[in-house]
């Protein structure tokens, strides 16, 4: 096959999956980023730089990695019909983002993301709610087992991990108040205005949290820079295509893959091994995802 016709024939086999599979796997790529981006942010929290300064931190990365595109395209890839989308999307994600950077300092890298993850568990209620999606049977026994998998994993202890389990819940329902905005108000919007007004909320509200002071990072640890910066962004663009492509509480079923990818990088990075009670919620956090990509023929939802 000549090298001219690869990416139309690999874009054929992509469009040819059903929406809901490509929509979990563009989330479970965006838990991949989702992970690098806890272990870099948590490395950098290591060092005693508070959360409100790494988050700082994070938005101005992103916005200078993202600001040439913008130059070049004089600012049209940043316009916007719906300044009320992004007004409220910037309420939802400066609470996930801080809720999220919060608790990844306080507990494991492991145990965070299934405190994190309930976002999922939230969002097939939500969608069905407000965004009138109708999820079949099946979706509803993957969520299950999955959420049978975070409870065999969450085992909240005293004192402040007690604390960091209650505010990484909150702001699980607050990632999935954004997955709601971001269906129901996006269909017009580029990516990358999502992303750069995302992130300029959150560089305003952090900035002025840390008097607009960046932290002073070693020079041995400025490699994580660009990292943080495509991670974050990988992020945000992965989840605007995954939420186009399906329904949102079906794909959010994908975010499941982030309780591999932590516990490998907590190891990798921190040391931190998660015992066995956790690999067993993980393995049931596989099949639920299973579960919900799996898309039965009408007939057989008839029977």
């Amino acid at each position: 096959m000549p090298v001219h016709t690869v990416p139309a024939a690999v874009r054929a086999r992509w469009q040819s999956l059903a929406g809901n599979t490509r929509g979990v796997l563009l989330v479970m790529a965006a838990m991949l980023c989702w992970s690098v981006l806890d272990s870099c942010n948590k490395h950098l929290m290591a060092l005693g730089i508070p959360p409100q300064q790494v988050l700082y931190l994070q938005a101005t990365v992103v916005l200078t990695l993202i600001a040439p595109w913008v130059l070049w395209t004089r600012g049209k890839v940043v316009s916007t019909r719906n300044p009320k989308m992004h007004l409220l999307r910037a309420a939802f994600i400066v609470a996930s983002g801080w809720c999220a950077a919060w608790a990844v300092a306080h507990l494991p890298l492991a145990e965070a993301s299934a405190y994190l993850m309930t976002g999922s568990l939230f969002m097939l209620p939500l969608g069905v709610w407000l965004l009138g999606e109708k999820p079949h049977w099946l979706r509803w026994l993957g969520v299950a087992v999955g959420f049978a998998g975070v409870l065999t994993i969450l085992h909240p202890g005293t004192g402040v991990l007690q604390w960091a389990a209650l505010v990484a819940l909150f702001g699980a329902l607050m990632e999935a108040m954004l997955g709601v905005v971001l269906k129901k108000y996006s269909a017009n919007e580029h990516p990358v205005a999502v992303l750069v007004w995302s992130q300029a909320a959150c560089w305003l509200t952090f900035g002025a949290m840390s008097g607009f002071v960046l932290p002073s990072i070693p020079m041995a640890l400025w490699v994580l820079l660009p990292v943080i910066g495509v991670a974050s962004s990988g992020i945000y663009i992965a989840y605007f295509y995954a939420y186009r492509a399906g329904d949102a509480s079906a794909v959010e079923a994908g975010s499941f893959s982030m309780l591999l990818f932590s516990p490998a990088l907590g190891y990798l990075v921190f040391s931190e091994v998660p015992e066995m009670i956790f690999w067993l919620g993980a393995g049931l956090l596989v099949c639920g995802i299973a579960l919900v990509i799996i898309e039965p023929q009408p007939e057989s939802l008839s029977k």
